[in-house]
């Protein structure tokens, strides 16, 4: 590509949201915009912020408040870009904008997950919703990745289509920054580490319910209703164990994940792993992780090596787990760091798919 093309992301929520689609499109924009001419477009239903790139929010209604329904009011015209790359064939956003451009990129996020979300009604329709985006989504786009070995091989198995793993980064400050021990002290003594939003999909309420039988402090980093989580904890008696800290910035973040005596990634859907940013950001700091076994997680852990796999949705063996980790001093983040890539490598890896 020459210098000054023109590149626009599609993507249904961006920031201030926080989340990984939101993490990983604003990382690459960010990057690219050095070099081209980029632009993001995204929902009216995502709130304005202090935007550093050049974002358009077009008019759009999210029914039921559920961002993968996301329905734009208007299709923008998309003819001039040399690269048009949407995100998520599980957004309805991004479906309904998708056109016959010459260059569309499409990454592919967590396929056919929406089949083990715990909402009955969505569980039910998926397989009809999911089939009608997919084949809009291979038939426009010139290229497909994937962030994961899992969506790889479903692509292939499946679809017979094939793809280019490219994995979400980590700000380069999670290699450099100098390991500290002081959040502890903060905390007042031992505990494990959970980071991400306050969702049920995403485990919390289980980790709550794995406390009563962690011999440890859980500390909760992310955003979320966290009065309605700290009434969770005190129903469950375990309020004094707890501590929710919402949404913290990154230097704080990496001194939690160092001070901790481990990462805990208790998802309890395929749909909200699909890739997690968070793995990739303990493994960073060398630390160990113990992970539900869904979406992307089992591919990228190698169990026992470096990180810990245990069955989604089971308290007690979370718990069981997370007491061998800290009774035995267990590490195995090491052998993840490996893994690990930065937002430049990234970039320069989605370059080369787009110039190919």
């Amino acid at each position: 590509m020459e210098k000054g093309e023109k590149i626009i992301h599609v993507v249904h929520s961006f920031y201030p949201v926080v989340g990984g689609i939101e993490k990983a499109v604003y990382e690459v924009a960010k990057r690219q915009s050095k070099k081209y001419d980029v632009t993001i477009i995204t929902s009216s239903q995502v709130p304005n912020g202090k935007d550093d790139l050049h974002v358009v929010r077009i008019r759009s209604v999210r029914p039921f408040g559920m961002p993968d329904l996301t329905i734009p009011l208007i299709i923008p015209d998309l003819s001039e870009a040399k690269v048009v790359h949407y995100h998520s064939q599980n957004s309805f956003f991004s479906y309904r904008i998708l056109s016959k451009h010459d260059n569309n990129v499409f990454t592919i996020m967590a396929l056919n997950s929406l089949k083990s979300h715990p909402n009955p009604v969505i569980k039910i329709l998926s397989p009809i919703y999911s089939q009608i985006l997919i084949k809009r989504v291979l038939k426009y786009s010139k290229r497909l990745i994937v962030k994961n070995e899992r969506d790889k091989v479903m692509l292939e198995e499946i679809y017979g289509k094939e793809s280019y793993i490219i994995p979400d980064g980590v700000d380069d400050m999670f290699f450099t920054v100098p390991k500290t021990s002081s959040f502890k002290e903060k905390i007042g003594g031992d505990y494990v580490l959970y980071i991400g939003r306050l969702h049920p999909l995403k485990g919390v309420n289980v980790l709550i319910k794995a406390s009563k039988k962690i011999n440890s402090k859980v500390v909760f980093i992310g955003p979320g209703d966290v009065n309605k989580y700290e009434k969770i904890a005190q129903k469950e008696g375990v309020k004094d164990k707890c501590i929710f800290m919402n949404y913290v910035d990154d230097l704080t973040k990496i001194a939690a994940i160092d001070s901790s005596k481990a990462v805990i990634i208790p998802s309890i859907s395929d749909y909200v792993e699909a890739f997690s940013i968070v793995l990739s950001e303990a493994w960073s700091r060398e630390k160990t992780v113990i992970a539900s076994s869904v979406g992307s997680l089992p591919y990228r852990i190698s169990n026992g090596i470096d990180g810990i796999l245990v069955r989604p949705n089971d308290p007690e063996i979370l718990a069981e787990t997370v007491n061998q980790v800290v009774e035995n001093d267990i590490n195995l983040g090491k052998e993840g760091r490996r893994k690990v890539l930065n937002w430049d490598n990234v970039t320069e890896m989605l370059e080369k798919v787009y110039e190919e």
